[in-house]
């Protein structure tokens, strides 16, 4: 929210080891699988829990210093823009030695820009948000090709993938609330500090096998309209949507409408990411054999829950429609992957896999700003309103496309 081929961007680490898959060229040895997958765990919980924190903080300190809904959304959507460039564009055409000096390079300009963060005003503020969007749209999309260093267990990699995500949005946001309790807004950029320095030394264990850059205008074709792309966006809007409103609006929702101190509003994600990362460690645990019927349970738990949090009149009714949600928001992203890995060969999976970072990404950058101007004319609970019936009319049309496809049963 992934067997080394000239198109696909695996990343070899810089050890000697049992190979876990064979590199092209001596670009680097595999290390051995429990040293992939401690690199998976570590370097995806240091990068996802700080660009977490700047996408959920940043609408905070924007509030503070005057911004309206609409406008925090046309924030979201600056990092998206730029997030959409580094992801759809410099991850497809740079070479594999480029987009390695890249990733290092993006890995090493995050606590900076935590500084400037930190001491922004509501003009810097723009540029801030610009460049860690670029960051992380070269960061993020290479950290999901790492399971596919291990094709045997690429689909069990994959679920720790994304057990690594959920347990990076269980700590940092419990990290958060406990800064809350005394810390500002602007000062919780700097706390994340040391994990973004972790980041950067773990960044340079990374090397990129030789291979070919992806720039045919029919390579990018030939991925948007295959069965890996269109099913993994399919279900992956059906619950982005519900949680890019969450991500953006929930903490000045839950403080504005249900009159929540700031720390209790931003400790709603606590029980919301716990139960996410239960709901991957068990699909870790035990890998997913049919999609299908997986997928139609976790749509019929984002609208319940989605009802549910539009209904919440107190803290403790907020808590359990957050509980309820983080069971889906654990098992879709893993869901959307699985799909891609299923229905792409190796050479192409690369192209599959930025473009669908890069709809992610688009699609945060069209939702974020409607979700806000809602807000702003109708109300907050319009807004969850919006989202939960485009859950139920993206769930559908996954449904009716791939009920029948029997890559998925």
């Amino acid at each position: 929210m992934d067997c080394a081929g000239h198109l696909y961007p695996v990343i070899y680490i810089k050890d000697m080891g049992d190979n876990v898959a064979s590199p092209p060229q001596r670009a680097g040895a595999a290390r051995s699988l429990p040293s992939l997958i401690a690199l998976i765990v570590l370097i995806t919980i240091a990068s996802r829990s700080v660009n977490y924190m700047v996408q959920s903080t940043t609408p905070l300190l924007a509030k503070e210093l005057g911004f309206t809904a609409t406008s925090i959304g046309l924030l979201s959507a600056a990092a998206a823009a730029a997030q959409l460039f580094a992801s759809a564009y410099l991850n497809l055409v740079l070479s594999p030695a480029a987009r390695r000096r890249a990733f290092i390079a993006a890995s090493a300009a995050v606590p900076l820009l935590l500084v400037v963060f930190w001491a922004s005003n509501a003009t810097t503020i723009w540029a801030a948000v610009a460049a860690s969007g670029l960051a992380f749209g070269i960061i993020m999309p290479n950290l999901i090709n790492l399971p596919s260093l291990a094709p045997k267990y690429a689909e069990r990699l994959l679920a720790i993938y994304s057990l690594s995500l959920s347990i990076s949005l269980v700590l940092g946001p419990s990290y958060e609330t406990w800064l809350l309790a005394s810390a500002s807004y602007r000062s919780v950029f700097l706390y994340f500090a040391p994990l973004a320095a972790l980041l950067v030394a773990l960044s340079t264990l990374a090397v990129f096998p030789p291979g070919k850059a992806v720039r045919s205008a029919t390579d990018y074709a030939s991925a948007l309209r295959g069965d890996g792309f269109i099913s993994s966006t399919l279900a992956i809007t059906s619950y982005n949507v519900p949680f890019m409103a969450l991500v953006n609006y929930l903490p000045i929702y839950a403080a504005e409408e249900l009159s929540l101190t700031k720390q209790a509003a931003y400790s709603l994600f606590i029980p919301f990411f716990a139960l996410s990362m239960l709901t991957r460690l068990l699909m870790s645990l035990k890998p997913i054999r049919n999609i299908l019927r997986s997928f139609a349970l976790s749509a019929s738990i984002t609208i319940a829950g989605m009802a549910l949090l539009l209904a919440a009149k107190s803290y403790a009714e907020a808590a359990v429609a957050m509980a309820v949600l983080g069971i889906p928001h654990g098992s879709t992203f893993t869901l959307s992957t699985i799909m891609i890995a299923r229905t792409t060969k190796a050479e192409e999976r690369n192209a599959v896999n930025s473009l669908f970072s890069s709809y992610l990404v688009v699609l945060a950058a069209a939702v974020s700003p409607a979700l806000g101007l809602l807000a702003d004319l109708y109300g907050y609970r319009a807004m969850w309103a919006f989202a939960l019936a485009a859950s139920a009319a993206s769930s559908t049309a996954f449904l009716i496309k791939y009920w029948s496809f029997r890559a998925f049963k």
